[in-house]
């Protein structure tokens, strides 16, 4: 999985770095196993792996190289975003050509070892950042979260707000097979009423 982090906390106060309209964001990786021992029960290792979770996000959150890691990160997506960007708009006035293919005497780049199955966003509890008893004639009850997803991409939000916890999935409607994110969605929310 994937992982959003908040950097506020990382970041002097300046004037404009007060504000909830603005992303100051890094990304870690947490890894589990993709499989289930067939020698333990569910509950077990439905706990052990939260428990790896928790102490992934922990360890990322509490890094001393958090700050340079995202700056270096987030170097590296601007350009990026500028490659795409530039490719978007070539494609769209018909002036784009595919790359080039390299030589066939150059070996093949290896492909990572792993990639994020799904991201996982913990927003925490918004009932602090929405101070309810502020605004006493208005009743909030629910939240709608909202991400840009990438092809073929899911993501799992969960934070709590009005009471309540709250699970939400975005997903690439065409990037999997069908059934395939509804079965996974299913089992989801069965071992939150089981395990939870």
């Amino acid at each position: 999985m994937y992982s959003a982090l908040n950097l506020r906390p990382y970041l002097n106060a300046t004037p404009g770095n007060d504000s909830y309209w603005f992303l100051a964001v890094g990304y870690f990786n947490i890894i589990l196993s993709s499989f289930v021992p067939k020698c333990v029960d569910i509950s077990s290792t439905f706990w052990l792996r939260a428990q790896s979770a928790k102490e992934q996000s922990t360890r990322a959150a509490k890094s001393p190289m958090v700050v340079s890691r995202s700056r270096l990160l987030a170097r590296q997506r601007s350009r990026q975003a500028r490659i795409w960007a530039k490719e978007d708009d070539e494609k769209e006035r018909g002036s784009w050509l595919a790359p080039v293919a390299t030589s066939p005497s150059l070996p093949k780049p290896n492909r990572a070892p792993s990639i994020a199955l799904i991201g996982l966003s913990l927003l925490g509890n918004l009932d602090g950042m929405y101070q309810h008893a502020n605004f006493p004639e208005i009743k909030l009850h629910t939240l709608t979260t909202g991400s840009r997803q990438r092809p073929g991409g899911m993501l799992l939000f969960g934070y709590t707000f009005a009471g309540k916890l709250w699970v939400s999935l975005g997903y690439d409607e065409n990037g999997f097979d069908q059934g395939v994110v509804q079965k996974f969605w299913a089992n989801c929310l069965s071992a939150i009423d089981n395990l939870l």
